[in-house]
């Protein structure tokens, strides 16, 4: 009796071991995630973490820009990260995008994701002008907010023509933005340029900057949306040095004749407010 027992569970064992668990075949998908699309001039980077209990073969990018044909694009590998390049685009074009990954159990695709280009979550809002000097020619720009902003296709329009482009840099909580104008840097009159530092920096304003009549400044998103404006419609008389806000409050009113101090915190001087402002 012993013998017949002995030999079932042998037999018991050795059925138990020729079965295999099932593996399951495809691929699995997560943390997909784009960089910003700041405007017409960047390109998009789509990265995934893509992983399978089985050999993967390929991973493709397939993207549609706007109401265009599916592109598809290879993506590269570092560890179980996968990478791939969607190029610069127009202006609020809608870029939809899928990850597609090749294994022994087929071909699968992730969840749609999208962007628009020059839409972003950037929040620009503490972003402010906060000294105009058109003795000197410069603008500056001061950020208000208590983490850094990417400035890169912000917009400057000055009476309504764009005259600069936010270059790819950082600008730190609290910071001041010296931009200078193409008269003081690069003249052409013929003078000796005042600021030829500057000189491709990328922090110049294509345009003059008078003292001494009306203005219009508009600090402005990638999409040209709104920021801050300094808007004097009603021109009373010509600034000595600079118009420049003081303190916390940067209402549209809140502007003042005071010193130059440019790259600097601004004079601490109210006894002179600027006359003929307007709101947008």
């Amino acid at each position: 009796m012993k013998k017949i027992l002995i030999a079932s569970l042998a037999a018991l064992l050795a059925l138990t071991a020729c079965v295999k668990d099932n593996v399951y075949p495809n691929a699995s998908y997560a943390n997909i995630a784009n960089t910003i699309a700041l405007n017409e001039e960047t390109e998009v980077t789509i990265t995934a973490t893509v992983t399978a209990l089985v050999k993967i073969t390929k991973v493709n990018l397939v993207y549609t820009a706007g109401s265009a044909k599916p592109v598809t694009v290879a993506m590269t590998a570092k560890g179980n990260v996968y990478s791939a390049t969607i190029p610069a685009l127009a202006m609020d074009t809608v870029v939809k995008y899928y990850i597609e990954a090749t294994t022994e159990g087929g071909t699968t695709r992730s969840a749609e994701a999208s962007y628009t280009v020059g839409v972003n979550p950037i929040d620009y809002s503490p972003l402010k002008l906060s000294e105009l000097n058109g003795n000197d020619k410069f603008i500056e720009i001061v950020n208000t907010g208590s983490a850094s902003i990417n400035i890169k296709g912000i917009k400057l329009l000055k009476d309504s023509k764009d005259v600069w482009t936010g270059p790819d840099k950082e600008l730190a909580a609290g910071a001041y933005l010296l931009l200078y104008s193409t008269d003081v840097v690069a003249p052409t009159d013929g003078s000796d340029p005042v600021h030829p530092e500057y000189a491709n920096t990328g922090l110049v304003f294509n345009s003059g900057l008078s003292a001494k009549k009306n203005v219009t400044v508009v600090l402005a998103s990638p999409v040209k949306a709104t920021i801050d404006y300094f808007n004097l419609t009603g021109y009373a008389e010509k600034c000595a040095a600079s118009y420049s806000r003081v303190g916390k409050d940067y209402g549209f009113d809140k502007w003042y004749h005071t010193a130059a101090t440019p790259g600097e915190a601004n004079a601490n001087d109210t006894s002179k407010p600027v006359v003929g402002l307007t709101e947008l």
